[in-house]
């Protein structure tokens, strides 16, 4: 009986030791996809839900208010086999604003003509220095990128490791044939995602994430308004600096994709100057 209730203590303890990171919808759109099976695209849809949501990605302890919320449709445009699909991604990762009901956008991004294999039946299994299946590597990346900027918002230099294991996908899937993670490629992809928050040379970009989340956005409730204002300032003068050394980054286009509207609406009730 005793061994029995240690060990129901321990399983219970586990798993709220690792608890899930994500609260991320998931979305899989066949509607440009004529005559055939729709069953097919709901099994992915359903298998990417319970891989992102009801796995652990990191050993970290996530109480359910501080989940990463998110969103990653997925348009499926071509069924070439049974087993080929090409779709579009629009990814989407949202932050809540300290003291209050608001919340904020990091990224708000598109992929198109993702190719990947699904094999009825499967099951979705990650490796990050192993590359095995588009899909599988695509989706962790992006959520390891979720984790990376989520924990830069709130701590200077806080997505270092998860930025590390980015590098891990990016480098295992060196050898795939699917376009979207190498270097010669477009200065838009997953590569050059990963290269402008952790070159060097840009190092502001990452500073101004977290001047303008923690020490802007998060005072905004406060009395410290116009401190708060004045952070933001300073942390689009950081974007500006990384822009000057490099104009197509990026990591600076997703951040005004991001945050351009809501730029605007910070300082129309500022003072003039």
């Amino acid at each position: 009986m005793k061994k029995a209730l240690a060990l129901l203590v321990f399983i219970l303890l586990s798993a709220n030791l690792f608890s899930q990171e994500f609260r991320v919808s998931i979305s899989v759109n066949s509607a440009q996809i004529q005559g055939t099976d729709k069953t097919i695209f709901q099994t992915i849809q359903e298998l990417l839900n319970e891989f992102i949501n009801q796995r652990s990605w990191t050993n970290k302890t996530y109480e359910e208010f501080e989940r990463i919320e998110g969103s990653i449709s997925i348009n499926i445009k071509s069924h070439a086999t049974q087993e080929d699909f090409t779709g579009d991604f629009h990814i989407q990762l949202r932050r809540p604003v300290y003291g209050s009901t608001y919340t904020t956008t990091l990224l708000n991004t598109q992929e198109q003509d993702v190719v990947f294999k699904y094999i009825e039946g499967q099951s979705f299994e990650f490796d990050e220095n192993n590359y095995t299946n588009n899909l599988i590597s695509t989706i962790a990346f992006y959520l390891y990128y979720f984790l990376a900027l989520d924990a830069d918002s709130f701590e200077l230099n806080g997505g270092t490791e998860y930025f590390n294991i980015c590098n891990n996908i990016v480098t295992a899937a060196q050898r795939s044939p699917n376009k979207g993670w190498k270097r010669a490629e477009s200065q838009k992809n997953k590569y050059w995602m990963l290269e402008n928050y952790t070159n060097t040379t840009y190092r502001t970009l990452r500073d101004a994430s977290y001047q303008y989340h923690r020490l802007g956005l998060d005072m905004m409730g406060g009395e410290s308004q116009a401190e708060a204002r004045n952070n933001i300032i300073e942390a689009l003068e950081n974007v500006r600096k990384a822009y000057r050394e490099k104009s197509n980054l990026v990591a600076v286009q997703q951040f005004f994709d991001a945050k351009a509207d809501e730029i605007v609406n910070i300082f129309k009730g500022a003072p003039a100057n």
